[in-house]
C-alpha cells in the first residue's frame, strides 16, 4: 500500500485525515466519469467512536469541496487497491482485500451501502464452457487468430501490449479512470512482479495484439490457480475469444495437476456476469465498494 501512495500525485485533491489510531485519505479524481470523490488508504480503529469521528471529518471536508456523495475504499482508481472483503475473511488470494470483519460492520453503521459487488470463486475446469472453448480455440485459429503462451520472466515482455489491451477493453467499465503507462509499470506491476510463475496467453490478429488472459498460482496456496484478468479489445468482443482463452488457460492448469481455477474479483453487476449451475462453483468470497449520500 505504501508504494500505491505515489498514485496520489495524479489526484486532483488528496488529504490525509487522522483521528486517534484511525486514518484515511480523502481523494478527488476528476478523471472518473462519475463518483469522483472517494476515501482510500483507510486504517480504521477498533473503537467505533474513533472511526465515527474520522468519517465525520472526512465527510465534512468532502461537503466543503462541494461533493454530495463519497465512495470507497478506493485508492484513486481501479488499477490500485479498492473494495473490502465482506465474508470469508480467512480465505486469502493474491492480491486480496485483507480488511477485518469490523471494517464492514462499521462502514454500514455509518450509513454506507454497497455500490458495486464482486466475488472470487473456485470453478471446476470440466464444465460446459471449457468444452465449448476447446472447439472455439480451433475455430479461432482457422479464422486467423494466433495464440501465444508465455510464463515466468518472459511474460513481462508483454507488459505494454497488456496495458494497451486493458485500456481499450475497460475504459468504459465501472469506476475506470486512465493512468499513464509509466505509472502502470511503476506502481501497478509492483504486486505482479512478486509472482514467479505468471502465465499469459496473448491473442494476435494480423500481428495486432487483441486479447490476453493472465493467471498464476496463488502464493498463499500453490494448489489454487488464480485467473486474474481476461481482456479483449472492443472490436473483437462478442466473437467468443474469451471462451477460447479460458480453455487454453485451463488446459495449462490441468498440466499443473489441478482441476479447479479461481475466478478472481469478478464484478457481479457487470452485464455479462453469469454463475455456473450445480456444484461447478464453490467457496465464494465476496467484496464490495461502498457509497454514502452526503446531502
Amino acid at each position: 500500500m505504501d508504494k500505491e501512495l505515489e498514485i496520489l500525485k495524479l489526484a486532483d485533491y488528496s488529504e490525509k485525515i487522522e483521528v486517534g489510531d484511525a486514518s484515511c485519505y480523502l481523494i478527488v479524481n476528476k478523471k472518473q466519469k462519475e463518483h469522483e470523490c472517494m476515501f482510500g488508504f483507510a486504517k480504521l480503529s477498533e473503537d467505533f467512536e474513533v472511526t465515527k469521528k474520522l468519517f465525520a471529518k472526512l465527510e465534512n471536508k468532502a461537503k466543503k469541496l462541494g461533493y454530495k456523495e463519497i465512495i470507497g475504499p478506493m485508492n484513486y482508481d481501479t488499477f490500485m487497491s479498492y473494495r473490502w472483503a465482506t465474508n470469508e475473511f480467512g480465505a486469502r488470494y493474491y492480491p486480496d482485500c485483507d480488511n477485518p470483519k469490523y471494517y464492514v460492520e462499521f462502514i454500514k453503521r455509518l450509513g454506507y451501502v454497497e455500490l458495486y459487488n464482486y466475488r472470487s470463486a473456485h470453478i471446476k475446469i470440466d464444465n460446459k464452457l471449457y468444452f465449448a472453448g476447446r472447439f472455439l480455440s480451433v475455430k479461432k485459429r482457422a479464422e486467423g487468430f494466433r495464440f501465444e503462451f508465455s510464463n515466468g520472466k518472459k511474460a513481462y515482455d508483454k507488459v505494454k501490449e497488456i496495458f494497451d489491451i486493458s485500456v481499450d477493453a475497460f475504459n468504459d467499465a465501472y469506476l475506470y479512470s486512465p493512468i499513464p503507462f509509466e505509472v502502470f509499470e511503476k506502481i501497478y506491476l509492483t504486486w505482479v512482479k512478486k509472482i514467479n510463475d505468471v502465465a499469459v496467453y496473448m491473442v494476435y490478429k494480423n500481428n495486432e495484439p487483441v486479447a490476453f488472459e493472465m493467471g498464476y498460482l496463488n502464493p498463499y496456496n500453490k494448489k489454487e490457480f488464480i485467473v486474474k484478468t481476461i481482456a479483449i479489445k472492443k472490436k473483437y468482443q462478442g466473437c467468443k475469444l474469451s471462451l477460447a482463452l479460458l480453455y487454453l488457460g485451463c488446459k495449462h492448469v490441468k498440466k499443473l495437476g489441478l482441476n479447479e481455477v479461481v475466478y478472481h474479483f469478478q464484478c457481479i453487476e457487470k452485464k455479462n456476469f453469469k454463475r455456473f449451475d450445480g456444484d461447478i462453483e464453490s467457496k465464494e468470497k465476496k467484496y464490495a465498494i461502498f457509497r454514502k449520500d452526503l446531502t
